[in-house]
């Protein structure tokens, strides 16, 4: 006979990670402490707003404070609290050394990081049925729409999901720098994000003209194409870190790149801004390109072997679609000729000012890691050598700025050698007009040579790859 207990537990269809995180998260201090918070945001919001409506100073301008206030009390536990808790997800494993007794259930690297997202969504999705009441209660104040109040917190939704992957993605790095640049990352994004929340729900008059309906349209497409392929992406990158060297989780990774600017082409074709499609499409694909840039190169027989039963095509993607930065030298190789045709196919390469941007993009991710293959090859440090060139290129990047407004010398053009600090003055339009040619011409050389040395310090792994390959055929044979 089966027990009360025993019926009113979870089935044995869901994964035992899930099960786990799910028993140990919502008992925890900092699930409890974000839901009392969440409440006790709530109902403080809910007495401003009904104080103002009953002293009749309901106007605009107050109506405005009140609405921001109150996306910013749903914001701070949805947006920063619960995804900054996916930081300690597989760390924790690692650091009280339970991960082997993970794997002893036969759960793949994938199954567990996917088990520790869910479970976190899980308690996200809590925190919002528990603010589902305060939503409906500012529809009776006035001047709310439910629905559109309803589409800010599905959107929220999406965003505290994309950062919850992507902490979970940084959970197996034990570096504590990485982990407070990441954090204050988080912080300006929450910031970046709720503005634009705002924004959208505030442009929500706008929707009464022709293409209205279309755009928000497409900004469900775009969120049902990228947000499903991030999360799987910092997935996999998270699963990753803790599988073993035989698993091939590299193909999957870099598919989803290529499937990035094939979404955003899509979107484009459909009628979507070119401009903010490729900006957010290359956003995401930066994960893409940094993470297979900073793979170590380690060969392993059994990820090879099963392209080598087809022949030369399975040779081929062998070398691009195989872990390590070697094969991802060549796969970025081949990922810039498809964009640059895609881009060119949309008509983007018209504009010198968009080429200039995605030539700089393409440097800003090339040139530093070119930098340490070439002075430091067998580096173990590479990512935290990466970023730091990254910040020191922004930091120089606002200097010369800052002194080229106070002077009348062409200083901006001095950094046109360095694609990352050209990338940073693209984005933001500092680059004169009668400049960008100039920029254009010595950012893509600089560029397509960072591309040509990354390639060039293949060689000699490709040839021990090709040594050892065909060891491998003749003993299969």
């Amino acid at each position: 006979m089966n027990s009360t207990t025993a019926r009113s537990d979870f089935g044995d269809w869901l994964s035992p990670m899930l099960v786990k995180e799910l028993r140990q998260g919502v008992r925890s201090k900092i699930f409890m402490a974000a839901f009392y918070l969440t409440q006790a945001l709530m109902i403080l919001s809910v007495i401003f707003s009904l104080t103002s409506a009953g002293d009749g100073e309901y106007s605009g301008q107050t109506f405005g404070f009140l609405n921001g206030l109150f996306w910013f009390m749903i914001g701070v536990p949805l947006i920063f609290l619960m995804p900054l808790r996916g930081f300690g997800s597989l760390y924790g494993e690692i650091k009280a050394g339970t991960l082997e007794l993970v794997f002893l259930t036969r759960l793949s690297a994938l199954r567990i990081a996917a088990g520790k997202w869910t479970a976190l969504m899980v308690q996200t999705l809590l925190l919002v049925a528990a603010v589902l009441p305060y939503v409906l209660l500012r529809y009776f104040l006035g001047g709310v729409d439910v629905a559109e109040d309803l589409q800010g917190l599905f959107f929220m939704v999406l965003a505290s999901g994309m950062l919850t992957a992507a902490t979970i993605a940084l959970s197996p790095y034990e570096s504590k720098i990485l982990r407070a640049l990441f954090s204050f990352g988080m912080i300006f994004g929450f910031l970046v994000l709720l503005v634009a929340m705002l924004s959208f729900m505030s442009a929500r008059i706008l929707m009464g003209h022709s293409g209205g309906s279309s755009m928000i349209g497409l900004s469900y497409l775009g969120a049902a194409l990228f947000t499903p392929a991030f999360i799987f992406l910092c997935l996999e990158i998270a699963a990753s870190r803790i599988a073993p060297p035989a698993e091939n989780h590299a193909l999957r990774k870099r598919l989803i790149g290529l499937y990035l600017l094939l979404a955003a082409s899509l979107l484009i074709v459909l009628g979507a801004d070119a401009s903010a499609t490729m900006g957010f499409a290359m956003l995401l694909l930066t994960v893409v390109v940094i993470d297979a840039l900073a793979e170590p190169h380690l060969f392993v027989r059994s990820v090879h072997r099963p392209f080598l039963r087809f022949g030369a095509a399975g040779r081929f993607a062998a070398l691009l679609l195989t872990p390590g930065w070697v094969s991802a030298s060549w796969f970025l190789a081949c990922l810039t000729v498809i964009g640059g045709v895609l881009l060119w196919l949309q008509g983007q390469t018209d504009d010198p000012n968009e080429t200039l941007t995605h030539v700089a993009y393409l440097g800003w991710l090339l040139f530093p890691a070119a930098v340490i293959r070439l002075f430091a090859p067998g580096t173990k440090y590479f990512l935290g050598l990466y970023i730091a060139q990254q910040f020191f290129f922004a930091v120089l990047t606002l200097l010369v700025s800052l002194m080229a407004s106070i002077s009348r010398e062409p200083m901006a053009l001095w950094l046109s050698p360095l694609p990352p600090c050209s990338f940073l003055l693209a984005s933001f339009d500092q680059v004169k007009s009668d400049q960008t040619t100039e920029f254009l011409v010595i950012t893509g050389l600089v560029t397509a040579a960072s591309l040509g040395i990354l390639l060039a310090r293949t060689i000699t792994p490709l040839r021990d790859i090709r040594a050892a390959l065909g060891q491998t055929a003749r003993q299969d044979a």
